[in-house]
């Protein structure tokens, strides 16, 4: 299981960490992200673009959708959340009924 982090650095861009659950004083692996909620993904969820915690929980929600199909380590580091969808189509229907509004 991984521990998903997601912190805003303004507006609609935000850095990610998913780090490997693991016991404590065992080291885990740990990736890094930064992430831009783009137009398209907040139009196709009906999250406003000047909410905060919405925008928080869509990046979060994406995350958890990508890592249920690929491991953190092929996630591209840098990306806006609209190109989720060329890797996995139905990414945008997928999420629309999970995000939040």
């Amino acid at each position: 299981m991984s521990v998903i982090r997601v912190e805003p650095r303004g507006g609609r861009d935000f850095d990610v960490t998913v780090a490997e659950e693991t016991p404590p004083g065992v080291s885990g692996l740990s990736f890094t992200y930064r992430v831009r909620a783009d137009d398209a993904v907040l139009a196709a969820t009906g999250t406003a673009a000047d909410d905060e915690p919405a925008l928080l929980a869509l990046v979060r929600v994406s995350f958890e959708y990508l890592l249920a199909r690929e491991p953190a380590g092929s996630i591209l580091p840098s990306f806006e959340l609209s190109v989720i969808g060329r890797y996995f189509p139905t990414y945008l229907a997928d999420i629309a009924d999970r995000a939040p509004r």
